[in-house]
């Protein structure tokens, strides 16, 4: 697990701001992106979720299960979420079959 300093969790919220304002991910932020597979939403806590899945391609987690940072924006149709720590590239849902 790794630890969300305050540069990380300020970079993640300027990031979300810059969604807010109709940002979208593109090739550019994606490239090193890991990818998700298998996920899930969680319940936090005080309406705080983040993602369970598979994660392959992680710059700092082996390929495996994981949970993610808190999610602060996802696009399921464009394939990427958002979470505090890093952009990922989102597969199918736990139970969605592939394509």
């Amino acid at each position: 697990m790794s630890i969300l300093t305050k540069e990380i969790l300020e970079a993640g919220l300027r990031e979300a701001a810059r969604i807010a304002e109709g940002f979208k991910p593109g090739e550019a932020e994606l490239a090193d992106a890991p990818l998700l597979i298998d996920w899930a939403v969680e319940p936090l806590f005080d309406g705080l979720v983040r993602l369970a899945g598979q994660v392959r391609g992680h710059p700092l987690i082996q390929d495996g299960w994981i949970t993610t940072s808190p999610l602060l924006a996802a696009d399921e149709r464009a394939g990427w979420a958002r979470t505090v720590s890093r952009y990922y590239r989102l597969g199918p849902r736990l139970g969605e079959a592939v394509q």
